[in-house]
């Protein structure tokens, strides 16, 4: 996300459907999916385009929520930034929150990874995931992420120090014209 304008006219100018800054737990992603899945039906979205929003949504939240490396009395001082905004031809899902040396690693080389393979491989990939259950109930083996990226139409992400720690931010777009509302 990149923010050239005053918030407010960022947020006017880019039709932002939901924002959230803050401390983010299953209460927080609970209301934001209410409130994102009323936005979509209001907007009268094919049932396609709604599901790749909410659950791009979802799996985003769940992983900022899964992966923090705060301890729990500390959670509330480490905030998260959601964003849903629509385009004239598509939705952009936006994160940013914090992740510590170790994180941005691994994830800088599976986002590397998965960004050098086509749709075909990554579908591959995540067949070979499920089929062979190489994942946890706590590590899908970045079967969301994974998901996130064959689901989206496009995604952009970056990371950027903060204190000791790193801002990383990811955004998915997802296309709102190819599939055609209901």
């Amino acid at each position: 996300m990149i923010v050239q304008a005053s918030f407010p006219e960022f947020f006017y100018n880019h039709n932002v459907l939901f924002s959230y800054y803050g401390h983010i737990d299953k209460n927080i992603l609970n209301q934001a999916l209410k409130i994102i899945n009323l936005c979509l039906k209001k907007n009268k979205e094919s049932l396609l385009v709604s599901r790749r929003v909410y659950n791009t949504v979802n799996e985003c939240v769940e992983n900022i929520i899964k992966h923090n490396f705060f301890p729990d009395e500390a959670a509330v001082d480490y905030k998260s930034l959601l964003l849903i905004s629509k385009e004239a031809d598509h939705y952009t899902v936006d994160t940013i929150n914090i992740v510590n040396l170790r994180q941005k690693e691994s994830i800088h080389k599976k986002l590397d990874h998965l960004t050098s393979k086509n749709k075909e491989d990554l579908r591959s990939m995540k067949l070979d995931i499920i089929s062979n259950k190489h994942y946890s109930e706590v590590s899908t083996a970045g079967l969301g992420l994974l998901d996130m990226i064959l689901k989206s139409d496009g995604y952009q992400y970056h990371f950027k120090t903060y204190d000791s720690d790193f801002l990383f931010n990811i955004n998915f777009k997802i296309n709102s014209t190819q599939y055609g509302n209901t």
